[in-house]
């Protein structure tokens, strides 16, 4: 997951026109994907737990985090802000 992130992040934010990136949240703690808000068939079914964010439900790091904060680290400068 944590690739997944880095290569997502290192792809737009080469993206001149890109200003602003958005998360639906950051810890699995208040997820509605590890609530189960959505149809059933869209449940994992591989009996693992649904882990979506860069934080766990403890507020703990995952790999994720340390992608995400990678990205951009190394992020082309864009004169913003």
């Amino acid at each position: 997951m944590a690739d997944t992130y880095g290569r997502f992040l290192d792809a737009a934010l080469d993206e001149p026109a890109v200003r602003v990136v958005v998360t639906w949240g950051l810890s699995d703690r208040h997820s509605w994907i590890v609530r189960k808000e959505t149809h059933e068939s869209k449940w994992r079914t591989d009996g693992l737990s649904s882990r979506p964010l860069p934080f766990d439900a403890d507020l703990k790091p995952k790999p994720a985090s340390e992608a995400i904060a990678q990205a951009f680290a190394h992020a082309p400068a864009t004169g913003a802000g």
